[in-house]
């Protein structure tokens, strides 16, 4: 089986299914020997920041000196990005071999069960000394949660999002979110709101696990935007050490992680240091989350929020930012479980024009539709632009300073391929 063959089979099963068990799965990995019962992992979720907090511990794991494994989504450009072996991509010619392997093993797997699979059985082959795995959507019922144990469970957060899916309030969301916690485990996220809580205590409890609810450790001492990096110190201890993310938000990340390593290391389980840990924040290598490029005299910021949670925070820090007031050019695109609406109304007082583009997914949301929504909301003097084609949405934005793309991760990754080919063209 070639690579083309095998994404064109994985894009043509992309589909989310609310699924009560994952009995399929079960039968599939047990034909290729159960290699999720053979990996140690750290199993993140929420709705928000899990990209994120993945990246996080797998840099600092990596500093440590130990063999990672790292299995996110979606990717950005390459759908290689999904499966990393020490922070480095499969080849094309290895992904399209694992593929038919596990494919032979589930001709019925969805695409996400398909790669969970394939993740799962690359990680026990290398022998990886710890996986970070991120949930696809939820928790409870998704695949990854096959998995029998965890060195840890990780919630990075819990708002609305995928509702259809996991449920209309919060606290059904963090249900869903909660059931990666493991029997005896050990379970790290943020300080919950009292809706979100409940359901976190009450599985914890139930599984005997503990529960580390987190308040941020670190604060923020400035930005460097030109090298996309911000300044932390310990609130503590006084330590300083850099991080290369940008956000508000990224404080509760590094907070987790910062956190979840020190556990780590005291019971055992791995011989992770503070240096260990601020030489991860250092090197993590995690774009489209705040990530500026500079292009032909333009600045782009590229940032996958989707979600009103991810707005506020996108929000926050485009606010401290010197872009602010440069009249930045919008260009956004949305899926449609995403809540639109709210997200448009949230970035109403800052787009001085905005382009709708459509993201490369059956599940987009048509830019006409958008423009006409927005039209509705916006300010009086507000440019509204819609563009099909991606392309055409950059080059009509390229003649501002400033240019942010948003909305959905699949835009983020057309773009960020798109700006790798064109460069500075318009």
């Amino acid at each position: 089986m070639t690579f083309e063959q095998a994404s064109k089979i994985l894009s043509e099963r992309q589909s989310f299914v609310k699924k009560d068990g994952l009995d399929r799965v079960y039968s599939a990995l047990g034909k290729l020997g159960n290699p999720h019962e053979r990996i140690r992992a750290v199993h993140v979720t929420g709705t928000n920041g899990k990209g994120s907090v993945c990246a996080l511990f797998d840099s600092v794991f990596r500093a440590a000196g130990y063999k990672t494994g790292l299995f996110i989504s979606p990717h950005l450009t390459d759908l290689t990005e999904r499966i990393k072996i020490d922070g480095r991509q499969m080849g094309k010619r290895d992904f399209a071999a694992l593929f038919g392997e596990v494919f032979k093993a589930g001709p019925d797997l969805s695409s996400f069960e398909l790669l969970t699979c394939m993740a799962f059985l690359r990680f026990a082959r290398e022998k990886t000394a710890v996986a970070v795995i991120e949930v696809g959507i939820g928790g409870r019922f998704d695949t990854t949660n096959v998995l029998p144990r965890s060195e840890l469970s990780v919630i990075a957060s819990v708002d609305y999002d995928h509702k259809k899916y996991l449920g209309d309030t919060i606290a059904e969301i963090a249900g869903q979110k909660a059931g990666i916690i493991k029997r005896g485990g050990i379970c790290l996220a943020p300080v919950l709101s009292e809706a979100a809580r409940g359901p976190v205590l009450r599985e914890a409890a139930e599984k005997g696990a503990q529960v580390h609810l987190l308040a941020p450790v670190f604060e923020a001492l400035g930005y460097d935007w030109a090298r996309g990096r911000m300044r932390l110190r310990h609130k503590k201890t006084g330590e300083e050490q850099e991080l290369a993310l940008l956000g508000a938000a990224q404080i509760s990340n590094a907070t987790l992680v910062y956190e979840g390593a020190a556990l780590l290391n005291g019971s055992g389980a791995f011989k992770i240091s503070p240096a260990h840990i601020a030489e991860g924040f250092a090197r993590v290598d995690w774009p489209g989350r705040f990530q500026i490029l500079k292009r032909g005299g333009v600045n782009y910021i590229l940032d996958g929020a989707h979600n009103p949670e991810a707005i506020r925070a996108f929000i926050a820090t485009f606010e401290s930012s010197p872009f602010k007031d440069r009249d930045a050019v919008f260009i956004a695109g949305f899926l449609d479980d995403k809540d639109h609406l709210s997200i448009l109304g949230s970035l109403a007082p800052y787009a001085g024009k905005i382009i709708f583009t459509k993201p490369p997914s059956e599940r987009a949301v048509d830019p006409c539709v958008l423009a006409d929504e927005y039209s509705r909301i916006s300010r009086p003097d507000a440019g509204i632009e819609a563009q099909e084609n991606i392309e055409a949405a950059l080059a009509s934005g390229a003649r501002a300073g400033t240019v942010v793309v948003l909305g959905s991760f699949y835009l983020v990754g057309s773009v960020l391929s798109i700006l790798k080919r064109v460069g500075s063209r318009w």
